[in-house]
């Protein structure tokens, strides 16, 4: 199951990669990198609601959200023309 969500993972980022390059180039940078992480974020809430979870802890929840912080950051800077 983990190599399965890593490679849905690994796609949706090279999607939404390849779409906030085109996007950028019509609106601005800072809110196509808003709206990816949103989306990312509602996507990541709605496959963590349905996939079972043995134990979550709370570290698990900080490094998620750092990641998440740091992948926004990083689109941020990708998506600046």
């Amino acid at each position: 199951m983990g190599a399965l969500l890593a490679l849905a993972s690994a796609g949706c980022y090279g999607v939404v990669d390849f779409a906030g390059g085109l996007l950028s180039r019509r609106m601005h940078f800072a809110v196509v990198t808003f709206l990816g992480q949103i989306g990312g974020l509602l996507l990541a809430v709605a496959v963590a609601s349905v996939v079972p979870a043995e134990a979550v802890r709370s570290t698990d929840v900080l490094w998620g959200a750092l990641s998440g912080v740091g992948s926004g950051a990083a689109m941020h800077f990708l998506n600046r023309v």
